[in-house]
């Protein structure tokens, strides 16, 4: 077994190598940690052979979509029929994503404190779905918050402000820590915009992959934000994209719709199904990210969460639960 490990490992740094060589760019290995050596040397043939940096719209991943075309076209529309029927209004809790979304396609540009505020309430927000406190206290967070000015949340007390979150029942169990972190985060953010012109310049022209890495573990790591609250923050800001979610994983997953054949779908199985359903049904990514979210989640439809409700299901017909 080790000799087997020992010359899959020498084969991969030759094409590490080899990839340098012929793209001009190292290959980018937090990108996927989560496959295994196998995977990982055809993927970099494929971009060798093709003289392409690694991207995910360059492979077609194995195990996707076992179920046919005209079946998987009817998942979305059985979905939103279904929140219809339980009178879960999903268009509803989905509008200020959506909202922000189009204003960025409509060129909108977002400043530093519009940054940090969508940052906060990301942090704040962690952990809370379906929960609406935040939102109907969002004028006195402002207000707290001096409208973001960074200056002032570089100064201040975080006990302060905790103790103001706490009083309006906006707080969550990490608040000291986040707020703790928040002037060493307003500083790594300003030297972003010192290195890229605008912090809005720096989130546009890379991948929100790549953010989310290298805000957690890279060059600009930021105190308290992980990969999934990177994910959040870019969408609070205009950005169309997706994370992992279990619960989308294991609707995908082979003991559910089996659109893919292992247990919970990985995170670019996730991805790669997202982008299909969304071309499909002509809306964008997030709104499908938010609407298969809506249809698990306990605290939205739950309809297919944790324990499923398959008597109120559209989808049973074509689940392997329970079969």
């Amino acid at each position: 077994m080790n000799e087997l490990n020992n010359v899959i490992n020498d084969e991969l740094i030759d094409l590490l190598i080899k990839y340098r060589n012929i793209t001009g760019y190292l290959f980018p290995i937090g990108k996927v940690k989560s496959i295994n050596n196998e995977e990982l040397i055809k993927r970099i043939k494929i971009c060798i052979s093709e003289k392409k940096r690694y991207d995910l719209k360059l492979f077609k991943l194995n195990n996707i979509q076992i179920m046919t075309d005209d079946v998987f076209e009817k998942i979305i529309p059985l979905i939103k029929q279904n929140m219809e029927e339980v009178n879960y209004d999903y268009i509803n809790k989905s509008k200020e994503i959506i909202n922000i979304i189009n204003l960025r396609k409509c060129g909108k540009k977002f400043s530093f404190s519009e940054h940090l505020s969508a940052l906060i309430f990301t942090l704040l927000n962690n952990n809370r779905w379906g929960d609406t406190n935040i939102k109907e206290n969002k004028s006195k967070i402002y207000s707290i918050f001096h409208d973001f000015d960074k200056n002032y949340l570089k100064l201040v007390d975080p006990n302060e402000l905790i103790n103001e979150l706490k009083k309006l029942h906006c707080s969550n169990p990490a608040i000291k820590k986040q707020l703790y972190a928040l002037s060493y985060n307003i500083n790594i953010l300003e030297k972003i915009e010192e290195e890229h012109n605008s912090l809005d310049e720096f989130i546009l022209k890379n991948d929100p992959n790549d953010i989310a890495i290298c805000f957690s573990e890279g060059k600009y790591k930021l105190k308290q934000v992980g990969k999934a609250i990177t994910f959040d923050y870019l969408k609070m800001v205009g950005i169309d994209c997706c994370k992992y979610s279990i619960q989308i994983g294991r609707l995908f997953g082979k003991n559910r719709l089996a659109i893919v054949s292992n247990e919970i779908a990985t995170f670019e199985q996730i991805l790669s199904i997202i982008k299909k359903l969304s071309k499909i049904n002509k809306i964008s990514e997030i709104e499908i990210e938010l609407i298969l979210q809506q249809f698990c989640l306990s605290k939205s439809a739950n309809i297919c969460g944790e324990f499923p409700q398959c008597e109120k299901c559209r989808l049973k017909s074509i689940c392997n639960y329970n079969k």
